[in-house]
């Protein structure tokens, strides 16, 4: 069992998009940075994602979720990072000093341990909602990132014929890939009275024959053991899809739990997809020494969340001294790419959300 302390400049939580270019970027500062996380791979839920990354092509470079997070993590360890995998945070306290220092409490295979860091990124992500609804839980019923790990990391298929409730880009995206498994997409119902995610996307599915149900509202779910049906009603009509598998892709959050743990505000920001920490335009928050990045400073997408992490990675290094060698060129071209992803009026709704969020950050 591991014991004792380990010493680092920056923990950074969490190994997604985010995570990761934050983690690259400080140690390129030369900063000592450890980056981990609960889960057994890097990148999160876009490292899931088989097919080729929506957004722009200076960000992505044309891959897919898979092989740009591997890219990611790859960049990660060569500036020395050391990437800790399998290791959930529990718990960061803050050290009696000033600056203060925190102290995060690890568990492992191998047991608990404890590391202490001058600086914490919390780049924890997002988390999906469970539906309440009559007949769950039952087996074959499970959410959509769930769903995709099975699918794209083990190799497994949830079932035969799934019902997909969601139909943003991530609920879309995720059918089509059960579709090139082998697996019977019956239908993707949404609450909404359009199909949430872009026609782009919803295309493949309608062609394939998959129903897309708008307006429509999971009311039950059927099955001794495993799924058998589910009841939706359509436009205020009832009706039973056959199927064993329901898959549910909601509305992402921020994951609030260490955030919520070490005492920072938060803002409750739909457009960010609930309640977010508060924190300014360069991700430090009102806690010295807290940075946040990715989702979990507001739910967005992957592009935002790896530019938010470069600029994360940038002021985590600048606090503790040690300047990024391309610091200014870097944060010009991390602002202008998040002004690039917020352009439209959408993206001014999240610009006018993260001007709330500074302002809850000042107090």
């Amino acid at each position: 069992m591991a014991t004792g302390f380990r010493d680092v400049d920056i923990a950074i939580v969490g190994a997604g998009p985010g995570g990761l270019l934050a983690a690259a970027t400080a140690a390129q500062a030369g900063a000592l940075v450890e980056l981990l996380d609960a889960a057994e791979w890097a990148g999160g839920r876009l490292a899931l994602q088989t097919q080729t990354l929506q957004g722009p092509a200076t960000i992505y470079r044309g891959l897919n979720g898979v092989d740009f997070c591997a890219a990611l993590t790859e960049d990660a360890v060569s500036t020395g990072v050391a990437v800790r995998l399998g290791r959930e945070v529990r718990e960061v306290r803050t050290l009696g000093e000033f600056p203060p220092g925190y102290e995060l409490a690890l568990t492992g295979d191998d047991g608990e341990e404890r590391l202490r860091a001058s600086v914490v990124v919390l780049a924890v992500g997002s988390a999906e909602p469970w539906f309440d609804v009559p007949g769950l839980p039952l087996r074959g019923a499970a959410l959509s990132g769930d769903v995709q790990a099975r699918l794209n990391r083990d190799g497994e298929r949830p079932g035969r014929r799934v019902v997909m409730v969601g139909s943003d880009n991530a609920g879309l995206l995720i059918a089509a890939n059960l579709l090139d498994a082998g697996v019977e997409v019956a239908a993707v119902v949404d609450e909404s009275p359009v199909v949430v995610g872009r026609e782009f996307n919803a295309a493949p599915l309608r062609d394939a024959g998959v129903e897309l149900l708008a307006s429509t509202r999971l009311v039950e779910v059927h099955g001794a053991e495993r799924v058998e049906a589910v009841t939706v009603d359509v436009d205020g009509a009832r009706r039973v899809i056959e199927a064993d598998c329901l898959c549910m892709a909601g509305p992402r959050s921020p994951d609030v739990e260490l955030a919520s743990q070490i005492g920072l505000p938060m803002v409750d920001l739909p457009i960010l997809g609930g309640r977010t920490p508060a924190h300014y335009s360069g991700l430090s928050t009102s806690m010295t020494g807290v940075f946040v990045c990715g989702d979990a400073a507001g739910v967005e997408n992957g592009a935002v969340a790896s530019e938010s992490g470069r600029l994360a990675g940038l002021a985590a290094a600048a606090f503790l001294g040690s300047a990024h060698p391309d610091a200014e060129r870097l944060t010009k071209l991390a602002r202008g790419r998040l002004a690039y992803l917020r352009r439209g009026s959408r993206g001014l709704a999240r610009r006018e959300a993260k001007a709330a969020l500074a302002r809850a950050a000042r107090g």
